[in-house]
């Protein structure tokens, strides 16, 4: 099992709970054992390369197991535009500025160098900040 594992907790296009690894491998959420514990499977799990790397957190997203199996290539810049996407979002849902490209730019600049373009995020940028304010407009 490698020992320096940078796990970083994301979400899917449908908001469902995704695990980063090393910020080059991506895992979704599979399963929950009876003692809470979470399976996660590599997102190439049901693509032609059937992956076998998974990996096992507890309740408090501590890692229990990782098996880094993948037969696959590392992918970087999938992984960026998720975690982009994902902070993106949040940034929407704790802030008033409804300006995607400011957005984009707060977000880009904690990212670094591996950050997409935003003409690659804009549209998913635009369906948050509508979904947020369809939801506000819900509520009154």
């Amino acid at each position: 099992m490698e020992d320096n594992i940078e796990i970083e907790i994301s979400e899917t296009n449908r908001g469902n709970e995704q695990i980063i690894i090393n910020k080059k491998h991506k895992f979704n959420f599979s399963f929950q054992r009876k003692d809470k514990s979470k399976i996660y499977r590599c997102t190439e799990y049901k693509t032609i390369n059937k992956c076998k790397s998974l990996i096992i957190l507890n309740d408090k997203k501590e890692v229990l197991k990782y098996e880094s199996l993948h037969n696959h290539l590392e992918k970087e810049i999938d992984v960026s535009i998720s975690v982009a996407k994902h902070k993106i979002k949040e940034e929407i849902k704790k802030n008033s500025i409804i300006k995607p490209i400011h957005i984009f730019n707060a977000v880009s600049q904690e990212m670094g160098l591996i950050c997409p373009e935003y003409s690659t995020i804009r549209s998913q940028i635009i369906r948050n900040i509508n979904k947020l304010i369809s939801s506000k407009h819900k509520k009154f």
